[in-house]
């Protein structure tokens, strides 16, 4: 990403969060509402003396304006290296897909859970949201005092700061992706 991008982006994203219209960024800056517009769109080239000046308006260092967020590498977890760790008396299996990421605010899991296993979620975060898919075999899911049942490919959200539980109540190994999002 260029650096104009990037400012333009950066100053848009740190006037939103502080929910602060262009009339009013621009006013507590000291440069235009026009120029405001034109840096924001990444239509100008802003000096030095603009940008600081923006920068005390929004009550932030210049260098977070500045900031060139690249996107991340990509990153390649092989199953291999993951070991499965062992809960609920070896009837349950959980395997970190992802870890936590701070920039998205989530990980994710696959467990595996054989014939009578259950899996009580030891996660209660307020604001989070937890996202499970069945892969394979046939659990309930209880959350919210309500008991859903999960197929193949069936999928299930609901908040994560309520009690959960996973039980195979099939003959075959059931197979779930779990993925928790945390509030911002």
């Amino acid at each position: 990403m260029d650096i104009q991008q990037a400012v333009a982006e950066n100053i848009h994203r740190i006037r939103k969060a502080q929910k602060l219209s262009i009339d009013r960024a621009a006013e507590l800056s000291g440069v235009s509402k026009s120029m405001w517009g034109q840096i924001e769109r990444g239509l100008a080239n802003p000096t030095v003396s603009v940008l600081s000046r923006v920068a005390l308006g929004l009550h932030v260092p210049l260098e977070q304006l500045i900031a060139c967020h690249d996107d991340p590498p990509t990153a390649l977890y092989r199953a291999v290296d993951v070991a499965g760790q062992r809960l609920c008396g070896g009837k349950v299996i959980a395997y970190r897909l992802f870890p936590f990421d701070p920039e998205s605010r989530s990980e994710s899991l696959q467990l595996d859970l054989f014939i009578s296993g259950r899996y009580e979620g030891p996660d209660r975060v307020p604001g989070s949201w937890v996202y499970v898919t069945s892969l394979s075999g046939t659990a309930e899911v209880t959350t919210g005092g309500e008991t859903y049942r999960l197929e193949n490919r069936d999928c299930l959200s609901f908040p994560g700061s309520q009690p959960y539980c996973y039980e195979n109540v099939g003959n075959n190994t059931v197979r779930l992706i779990q993925r928790i999002v945390y509030k911002k």
